[in-house]
């Protein structure tokens, strides 16, 4: 899995940059060997003004084909990148037949198939 990060209107810290590449890989957890690329987009709309202004754009690249996207706007970098790859890593496993049970444990899900039943003798 490849991990490519964009800054616009800001300087990319090295700090930040190992926490985008940290999020990134748990984001993606058991599937990232299906996925081929995660771009992260990160902008800083208002510049030094500060405020509800930092976003994080994420953009995945599926083994299989496929793209998925998810977006977060946050006051911090920080905060903007983990719920933007958190959102990106539940749209990655929904895609690829995964949902997690509330206990926390992964569950495959498959097409529904009807079970065999004893024919009638």
């Amino acid at each position: 899995m490849r991990i490519e990060i964009r800054a616009r209107h800001f300087t990319l810290t090295d700090t930040l940059r190992n926490h985008v590449e940290r999020r990134a890989r748990f984001a993606m957890g058991r599937l990232s060997d299906r996925v081929r690329e995660v771009m992260v987009r990160l902008e800083d709309i208002n510049g030094p003004r500060g405020g509800v202004d930092k976003v994080a754009k994420v953009t995945v690249q599926l083994e299989q084909g496929g793209q998925l996207a998810a977006e977060a706007v946050d006051a911090s970098f920080a905060g903007a990148v983990d719920r933007a790859l958190e959102r990106a890593g539940h749209a990655v496993g929904k895609s690829l037949g995964r949902t997690h049970r509330s206990d926390g444990e992964s569950v495959r899900t498959a097409p529904w198939e009807p079970e065999e039943l004893p024919s009638p003798s």
